[in-house]
């Protein structure tokens, strides 16, 4: 015998005619007479039966149309007590409350723990479709302004900007391309962006000599383009010195 299933149709759940007619091994016409039958007595006491056509192909391939019912609960059990009990009248019984009980138990149990799944999936979609954008974001501010103003930029201002000079390490190599000598030094473009001249090298030389910094402390490095760098270690000593406005500082355009 086979196995009654309740479908949901517009929030209600019904059984197909076809498939109660089927439990009860009688054609499915002789079914639709006894609802035909009853059929008021059914829908003034269980609200109104939904009926369907559907149009088939028969297998002489003529066009045919087929008549279905779907009834509630109440009216296929109601349809149940008309019959008498035999056998197959109480197997069908049995067979629709549990088809029945079973549909309400997916609607009332398995259909909301699966929401609650789909939810959290979809949440975990978002999610990693906020941290892909956050990545990129981050890698394009990291290119643009350097790694440190990332935090800054995404709204956090508390956050410590630190900036790691770069210092230019110039290495001469012979001709098998070994190290010739090494000097760390400092060129009179980086300090002129340093103290505030800008591209004017000349004027940042300028304030140079005013502070007593001699030729002789001009170094020349050992490079294919010779450029004269003082050491580094001056470095600090020349910041005390712009900081106290030590020196002739000549004025750029526009100051």
């Amino acid at each position: 015998m086979s196995t009654l299933t309740a479908i949901q149709r517009e929030g209600i759940l019904v059984v197909d005619s076809r498939s109660l007619a089927l439990n009860l091994e009688i054609q499915h016409k002789n079914l639709l007479g006894t609802i035909d039958k009853y059929l008021t007595k059914i829908e003034r006491g269980f609200g109104g039966v939904a009926f369907e056509t559907r149009e088939f192909k028969t297998l002489q391939g003529n066009n045919s149309k087929e008549r279905i019912a779907y009834l509630t609960e109440e009216q296929a059990t109601f349809l149940m007590t008309l019959s008498r009990n035999t056998n197959r009248v109480i197997e069908c019984k049995l067979a629709l409350v549990k088809a029945f009980a079973e549909a309400k138990t997916i609607i009332n149990q398995v259909i909301p723990s699966q929401a609650q799944e789909i939810d959290r999936l979809k949440l975990e979609l978002q999610l990693a479709q906020t941290q892909e954008r956050l990545l990129l974001s981050t890698s394009a501010i990291a290119t643009m302004h350097g790694r440190e103003m990332v935090a800054l930029i995404l709204g956090k201002p508390d956050a410590i900007v630190t900036r790691t000079e770069k210092v230019e390490t110039l290495v001469t190599v012979d001709e098998r391309g070994r190290a010739v000598a090494k000097y760390d030094g400092i060129g009179i473009s980086y300090l002129a962006k340093r103290y505030g001249f800008g591209s004017n090298t000349k004027a940042c030389r300028h304030w140079l000599e005013t502070i007593g910094v001699s030729d002789s402390q001009w170094l020349t490095e050992p490079s294919l383009v010779k450029a004269q760098k003082l050491p580094r270690e001056i470095l600090p000593w020349l910041d005390r010195q712009y900081a106290s406005r030590q020196g002739t500082r000549q004025g750029l355009l526009g100051e």
